[in-house]
């Protein structure tokens, strides 16, 4: 009897135990809670919007490989990194060619004047010659003339023997004047072919002794040297390294093969998102942090803005965000650096002199002038500013000015007439790649002054509709007046070294009169032609001659070449400051029927609530109605299922490259 009692004692204790544990079970939530949580929160909110950027130089040179017409090899090359002052040695390449065809050039060209000298002493000999014959002639027509006068007197076949013989000394006459018409205008023919050959050698010339002067590129301005990659034999295929340019390596024409970077004012450029878009604008404070000097804090000021998103599918971050460009305290940074205050005013002086100098290199002009403008089309701006149209030449070194129809308006502006203050002037004046003197770039201000000078000397007047007389004086005074401005232009062509002619004798100034005496004369001025001016680039031969290569970076002690283009910069924008606000995370709102909503969570279940949006930031959004401090809202959506959550992030895991992780459109955090 009292086993049977502890049994039944025993099996209620564990009846109770297991009722325990089912109650227990049941005071237990029916599933675990997988949607996070935030409460919505009041205060001071501080809208700031964060970028993530790198360090740039604000102006730049890139220096390209020339067009020798042949190889081009670098035989000399500035260190990487060096600090190269302005006229200092960049790049210099193989000239050998180059004065080969050089000396075959001239030596062509004093061929073809010996043959003119030749062509004009064998043209004299024949002239005198045929003097001779004409006047052997003439005299027979005389005697002849004078039998026929006896004619009265004599019987008839004597008579009609002497009118015969007339008439045959007559067409011997006209035969022997129409002989040496020819004999002259084919002599004339074979010496203007030997002076077009003797024209073409000069240009050829002219064209070799540029492409000497691209041989050396210098620096335009102070900066940092960087050596460009040499893809020339870079084979495309992935993981290929590509060695840096050095000497002896051979470039393609046009190929980059070094930069000079201004390190004196230097820029943060970052990307924004289209959130912090609208909160911006130019000239906004900025609170900057490099990377490289970790702890310091530098302001700044927002400088421009681009106008509209671009994607970058090759990055990490394919969303569509705006360029924005950063300026930076320079006396600040480098006082940072430790620079010493005389380095500072030394540093901003070069950043000064390289503001004011033009950003991009000048191109090399095959004719020198003052100022370039065999390129000048109608409306279209100075040569190298994308003008088209039609091309006039002015009379700089002494010529005819030739137009073509439509130039009259470029012109015009240029002068300053009727609207000269309007955009025609300033196309032709300040066209983009500004003016070329020379083959020399004019800074914005020098433009200024020249299109004062210009307006000066034309008064309105078109130099198109000038007389000769009017245009030659016209440009003698802006000669004058461009000197008064600081402003070279060159004289009228001068005598080539060893040349026959002065320039401006035109071709064919033997043609005269073939006969006359002064003939030979005009020949003798007329072979060397028109010869076109030496060629000039924005550095003189003294400039070449005297580069020299920048020492190497370790000689170097420059404070500015501590900063390096590249280096990472956090920029902080201070928006707004909104006190008393209501904000959530953008995470936390959600699009539904095209509204915002966020998720609000009584008890054990969440309610979508519509809110309206006061101020948003890439990180928190202002609320103005919607919702009440202190209530909790779901950082995900809970209406989507965990299992099809995870399907979703397996999704853009598994997808692989930028195409996975673009906005889709759907639902969900921004």
């Amino acid at each position: 009897m009292k086993k049977a009692f502890y049994r039944i004692l025993l099996l209620v204790a564990v009846a109770g135990a297991g009722y325990g544990v089912y109650r227990f079970f049941q005071t237990l939530p029916s599933r675990q809670e997988a949607v996070p949580t935030t409460r919505v929160r009041k205060g001071d909110v501080v809208v700031r919007s964060f970028a993530r950027g790198e360090l740039r130089a604000v102006r730049s040179a890139v220096l390209t490989a020339p067009n020798l017409f042949g190889t081009v090899q670098v035989t000399k090359l500035a260190p990487m990194g060096a600090f190269a002052r302005e006229k200092d040695l960049i790049v210099e390449f193989d000239d050998s060619e180059v004065l080969s065809r050089l000396e075959q050039r001239e030596l062509e060209l004093e061929q073809v004047d010996e043959q003119i000298k030749k062509a004009q002493a064998d043209l004299a000999i024949r002239n005198n010659q045929d003097q001779v014959d004409l006047l052997r002639a003439r005299y027979s027509v005389r005697r002849a003339e004078l039998e026929v006068k006896k004619n009265p007197l004599l019987p008839a076949i004597d008579q009609k023997k002497n009118l015969l013989n007339l008439e045959e000394a007559q067409r011997r006459l006209r035969q022997l004047e129409s002989d040496i018409k020819s004999k002259q205008e084919q002599a004339l023919a074979e010496l203007n072919v030997l002076r077009e050959r003797r024209n073409r050698n000069l240009l050829d010339i002219n064209r070799e002794k540029q492409r000497l002067l691209q041989v050396k590129l210098l620096s335009p301005i102070t900066g940092l040297v960087a050596i460009k990659q040499n893809r020339a034999g870079f084979s495309g295929m992935f993981g290929t390294q590509i060695p840096d340019i050095r000497e002896g390596d051979q470039v393609q024409p046009g190929m980059p093969v070094a930069e000079i970077l201004d390190l004196s004012e230097l820029e943060v450029i970052a990307r924004i998102g289209e959130l912090d878009r609208a909160n911006l604008h130019e000239g906004q404070d900025v609170l900057i942090r490099l990377d490289a000097l970790a702890g310091k804090t530098f302001h700044g000021k927002i400088k421009s803005m681009s106008g509209t998103a671009s994607a970058n599918i090759f990055s990490s971050d394919p969303g569509k965000k705006f360029d924005v460009i950063f300026s930076i305290d320079m006396r600040e940074l480098l006082k940072e650096l430790g620079a010493k205050p005389e380095q500072i005013a030394r540093i901003l002086a070069t950043a000064e002199e390289n503001r004011k100098k033009p950003i991009v290199q000048p191109t090399f002009s095959m004719f020198g002038g003052m100022p370039d403008l065999s390129a000048l089309a109608a409306g279209g701006g100075m040569p190298g500013m994308g003008g088209g149209g039609a091309s006039v030449s002015l009379p700089f070194a002494g010529g005819q000015m030739q137009g073509m129809a439509g130039a009259a308006g470029g012109m015009q502006g240029m002068a300053g007439g009727a609207g000269g203050e309007g955009q025609a002037q300033r196309r032709a004046m300040m066209g983009g790649g500004g003016m070329m003197f020379g083959g020399a770039s004019l800074s914005p201000e020098q433009q200024k002054q020249m299109q004062e000078v210009m307006k000066k000397v034309f008064g309105g007047k078109n130099p198109m509709e000038m007389s000769p007389e009017e245009r030659r004086a016209a440009f003698e005074k802006l000669r004058d007046e461009a000197k008064k401005a600081g402003f070279e232009m060159p004289q009228r062509g001068q005598r080539r070294e060893g040349g026959e002619g002065q320039a401006g004798g035109a071709p064919g100034a033997a043609t005269a009169q073939a006969g006359a005496p002064g003939g030979d004369r005009g020949g003798r001025n007329g072979a060397a032609g028109m010869a076109p001016p030496a060629p000039t680039g924005p550095f003189s031969q003294k400039d070449l001659e005297n580069a020299k290569l920048p020492p190497p970076p370790e000689a170097s002690d420059n404070t500015e070449i501590l900063l390096r283009p590249g280096l990472l910069a956090d920029v902080e924008i201070i928006v707004e400051k909104v006190t008393n606000a209501v904000y959530v995370p953008n995470q936390s709102i959600f699009e539904k029927d095209g509204k915002p909503v966020v998720y609000v969570k009584l008890k054990d279940r969440f309610e979508p609530r519509q809110i309206q949006i006061a101020k948003r930031s890439e990180t928190v959004s202002i609320i103005a109605s919607g919702i009440q401090p202190g209530e909790m809202i779901a950082l995900q959506d809970p209406t989507i299922s965990p299992e099809e959550r995870k399907k979703k992030q397996e999704q853009k895991k598994g997808g692989g490259g930028a195409a996975a992780v673009m906005p889709m459109g759907t639902k969900g955090g921004q």
